[in-house]
């Protein structure tokens, strides 16, 4: 169930809790491998353009996605603070190509459960004002329902090794 939290923008923040059919390192996996963030992260009408994961702390990722019907190009870049798996990824949030005068935000995936079940709890924080921020609640709420289906359906991309 999302909360939003917060009356100034250095506090207004979303909290979401989403349980799914898997273990956690599945669904950390569903979130740091770019073959399976090409099966979920887009909505519908996008598709995954390019998307670049340096997965420690420090490096640098980049999801960028672009409109079917004429191909406009937005994006997600930032920065990994922390890389625990299959239990912490906190990150920096910026878009490029939308929300132009947004700042950047923090984003902090928890990850609990055991081999059947793990409960995701998301934070996004710093968020400049209410409006954004319930389009971003919708945006993740959308997102997590396409995770799901990814991470329940037997064979997920991300439970073979990456091929280097």
């Amino acid at each position: 169930m999302p909360a939003v939290r917060g009356a100034d923008p250095a506090t207004i923040e979303i909290e979401l809790q989403r349980r799914f059919r898997a273990s956690p390192e599945r669904v950390f996996r569903a979130w740091t491998q770019p073959s399976a963030l090409r099966e979920w992260w887009c909505p519908p009408g996008w598709i995954a353009d390019e998307i670049e994961l340096d997965l420690r702390v420090g490096g640098c990722y980049r999801i960028r996605m672009s409109r079917i019907v004429d191909r406009r190009l937005v994006g997600v870049c930032g920065q990994f603070l922390e890389v625990r798996p299959p239990e912490r990824l906190v990150y920096t949030w910026r878009w490029e190509g939308a929300f132009a005068d947004l700042p950047q935000t923090l984003v902090t995936l928890e990850l609990r459960g055991a081999e059947t079940e793990t409960l995701l709890i998301l934070r996004h924080q710093k968020f400049a004002d209410a409006a954004i921020l319930h389009q971003h609640r919708t945006g993740w709420i959308a997102a997590c329902n396409r995770l799901d289906r990814l991470v329940t359906e037997p064979g997920l991309r991300g439970d073979r090794p990456a091929a280097h």
